[in-house]
């Protein structure tokens, strides 16, 4: 980081602004409503300022004083920044030299490499303040990053933000638990389309309103069921994202990515549920204590799965459980592997030469036995199988003595998504050996179909050696 972020309060400092051109009208413009006083000196100041609107007749702003006159030295007197924007190179170099004798910051409008300091790109909703920059190496990034924040953040947001501000010591009255006061100010923050078009007092009393609600509403807290993804952070839905901002607890599972979790609240606990083969940890009925205790002491649960929470995840328990405590509980649902990989796969799962049908399975039968995967595989089918790396060898053997052919094409994804992603391309009939030669691990998932001759990485040699092999 090569900038120091600092916010000035604003009424107790004095910004002169040398000069009157488009840029320093700009820089004026910026900070008429901040309460900061501000002195604009240049020939044809006052007309510039007029043309844009911004005299104190105009603005009714008083703590603004236009001087129309070339600058004088006597400008920098009890100022704590200056700002350059004139069209001269002499008198630019002069304010910046009298500017720097006095060790005043300067700021010599669009030249970074003449200034010490500089302004931030701004987003504002109300008291709601954010800055932006890159130090001047990537200003179209700042640029993308406040129109990002500009297009999810409702206008309302800076008149409750208002409201907020003016009535917090009531709230805490009304709300004085802590975790149910955060509780009930996260919900707000959520809601604040809600508050579109109306002035302050409406605003203010219905907060009032809503934390009355809240107060006398249940006393437990909630659980959200939140699909983590495959691994990579970037495809959680916002939905997810804010969950695990808000999160109290966050119970999560060993496929859970750690760039994932880092996106949680710095403060959430966070609890370990996960399991391997012969080893489950606390078990599924631990999980659904952990999540019960959890949210009947109030606070505000996370139970995180990978992928789909609702594919393969045993989430049907977990309600089960809360639903018997009457819990109010809420599934975000998320993308599973399958969908990730034929993404980064470029597989397409269905496709109308290839493939009308796509079926999902889980490789991990409780028996062990695999029945009818023929009539799921095959010729115009594409079959995905979890938890299936253990079991290829049946699963290929299962296949093929129910008369899928040896040659079908077969995909085997580890860490699908992940920065660690590893992709190997073979045969129905070389299934086995693709995955104990590469010492595939868990978590992979295996695509059989035609469709995996879409492979983006799918190398020619390998292209070749399926159709010869197709083609018998």
């Amino acid at each position: 980081m090569t900038n120091i972020p600092v916010y000035l309060t604003a009424e107790k400092h004095h910004i002169l602004i040398v000069g009157a051109t488009t840029a320093a009208m700009a820089k004026l413009a910026l900070f008429m409503d901040t309460g900061v006083r501000l002195t604009l000196v240049g020939h044809g100041a006052l007309d510039a300022a007029q043309s844009a609107g911004l005299t104190p007749a105009l603005t009714g702003n008083q703590t603004l004083t236009i001087q129309d006159r070339p600058f004088d030295q006597d400008d920098l007197t009890d100022k704590s920044l200056v700002y350059i924007g004139v069209k001269d190179d002499i008198t630019e170099e002069r304010v910046l030299r009298l500017a720097s004798t006095r060790k005043l910051p300067v700021n010599v409008i669009d030249k970074p490499a003449k200034s010490n300091f500089i302004t931030p790109a701004q987003f504002t909703r109300g008291p709601l303040q954010v800055a932006f920059s890159s130090g001047g190496s990537a200003p179209v990034f700042v640029r993308r990053l406040r129109s990002s924040l500009e297009r999810i953040l409702p206008p309302s947001l800076g008149v409750l933000a208002n409201a907020a501000g003016n009535m917090r010591g009531r709230i805490k009255s009304i709300i004085p638990d802590s975790t149910r006061r955060r509780l009930f100010w996260d919900r707000l923050y959520d809601n604040a389309g809600r508050y579109a078009d109306m002035d302050q007092s409406e605003v203010e009393k219905l907060v009032i309103e809503a934390a009355c609600n809240h107060r006398v509403g249940a006393t437990t807290g909630q659980v959200q069921i939140v699909g983590a993804g495959p691994g990579d952070p970037d495809l959680l839905t916002i939905k997810a994202h804010r969950a695990l901002q808000q999160a109290d607890v966050i119970v999560y599972d060993r496929l859970v990515s750690r760039d994932v979790l880092a996106l949680a609240r710095r403060d959430a606990d966070l609890i370990f549920v996960g399991k391997r083969e012969g080893e489950h940890g606390v078990g599924q009925e631990g999980i659904c204590r952990i999540l019960v205790d959890e949210a009947l002491a109030g606070k505000r649960v996370v139970r995180l799965k990978g992928g789909d929470p609702l594919l393969f995840a045993r989430a049907s328990e977990e309600l089960d459980a809360l639903r018997a405590n009457d819990i109010h509980t809420e599934i975000v649902p998320g993308i599973s592997a399958y969908q990730g990989i034929a993404a980064s796969t470029q597989i397409p799962l269905t496709d109308r030469k290839a493939s009308s049908s796509l079926t999902l399975v889980t490789g991990h039968l409780k028996d062990g036995a695999f029945k009818d995967w023929a009539r799921l595989s095959g010729e115009g089918q594409t079959l995905a199988i979890y938890m299936g790396v253990k079991g290829a060898p049946r699963i290929s053997a299962g296949l093929l003595n129910q008369g899928v052919s040896p040659s079908t094409p077969v995909a085997v994804v580890e860490n699908g998504t992940r920065a660690n992603e590893r992709r190997f391309y073979g045969t129905l009939a070389g299934l086995p050996e693709l995955v104990a030669s590469n010492k595939v691990k868990s978590p992979a998932l295996l695509l059989i179909g035609d469709v995996v001759e879409n492979a983006l990485d799918l190398n020619q040699f390998e292209h070749e050696s399926l159709l010869r092999a197709q083609n018998g």
